[in-house]
């Protein structure tokens, strides 16, 4: 027990270390690059009006060393700021809240059938009696996430309003209503659009990373010996499926959330939709140092909190994981 605490109590020190050095790294690249638009306009953010025109960081006869630490308590409270001219003032926190809502609305159903869907089909392909087909459908996954996601949403741009008329009667309006909440009808209509998007893109990567992890159970004894035994398709199921719940659970969220993250930036921008992704793009364009460390430290924080959670997993239920030496 006191091995398995050490053992957490240093993940947790991972996760706190990663952080920080994240947030020196975009401190030091925010203090010392020269800031585009002290003299131009080159971008006008979607989210908000108006550019960050201060170069570097704004006080500026302040040391370097009292700007970190006053960014660092600013960034720990969530005190990302405000940005705008005159009259028109956005609080950045409010902007990442907003978006951050907007995102998940459509992104966690899309991934819910995403992990789901695509886990289910593979775990069917190694369970059916045909040595070909686990591989045949890892193949399709590989083409599939080759497919370019923003191919996808224009595409169902194209095709999303003429079937949603056929099947209700009615015209689907795909544009994003910024006048009104995100729960609106308007706009919760509006998030089909991106969230069949997302879920189509993230059922592939799934699709491909269960092909790739459950296609060596195809041809294990203990397969071979519940299929003699006459055990049937979903029993088959549920003996492999344990063997490899916490990477498939959590496979979208850690190894390839690079990946869902470019899928974001991409759905958002051509889908309009005023989430995270294209905050993240206002963030790079506008260079508030609010929303760059927003922008960059959220991710990271997921991945590092899932990477953790999935990590103590393994310690706390799968025997073959060691969480300490001597054990």
């Amino acid at each position: 027990m006191r091995s398995l605490l050490i053992a957490t109590g240093t993940r947790v020190a991972r996760v706190v270390l990663s952080l920080w050095v994240v947030f020196t790294g975009v401190f030091l690249a925010l203090a010392y690059v020269p800031n585009p638009h002290a003299t131009t306009a080159a971008y006008q953010p979607r989210l908000f009006s108006g550019l960050y025109r201060q170069p570097a960081f704004a006080s500026q006869d302040a040391a370097l060393s009292s700007l970190y630490l006053d960014w660092l308590g600013r960034v720990v409270t969530l005190d990302l700021g405000q940005i705008g001219f005159g009259h028109d003032v956005v609080v950045l926190r409010d902007v990442l809240v907003d978006a951050v809502v907007v995102t998940l609305i459509y992104l966690l159903p899309a991934l819910l059938f995403a992990v789901v869907a695509g886990t289910v089909v593979q775990l069917l392909a190694v369970a059916v009696e045909r040595g070909d087909l686990s591989t045949t459908t890892k193949l399709l996954g590989a083409a599939a996430v080759a497919v370019p996601v923003f191919l996808v949403a224009y595409v169902l741009q194209v095709y999303l309003p003429g079937f949603v008329m056929e099947t209700t009667g009615g015209i689907a309006d795909l544009g994003y209503d910024e006048s009104t909440g995100p729960f609106s009808r308007r706009n919760l209509e509006a998030a089909i659009w991106p969230g069949l998007t997302m879920g189509l893109y993230l059922f592939a990567i799934q699709f491909r990373a269960a092909g790739t992890d459950l296609a060596q159970y195809a041809g294990e004894p203990f397969v071979k010996t519940a299929r003699a035994k006459g055990v049937g398709v979903w029993g088959i199921c549920r003996h492999v499926f344990p063997h490899s719940a916490a990477r498939l659970l959590t496979v979208l969220s850690s190894e390839m959330f690079g990946i869902v993250l470019v899928g974001l930036y991409a759905v958002e921008w051509v889908t309009h939709t005023p989430g995270f992704g294209a905050m993240t793009i206002d963030a790079a364009g506008s260079r508030a140092p609010g929303l760059i460390f927003a922008a960059v430290l959220l991710p990271v924080f997921v991945v590092a909190v899932v990477n953790t959670a999935r990590e103590t997993y393994y310690a706390l239920f799968d025997p073959r994981v060691e969480t300490g030496p001597g054990d």
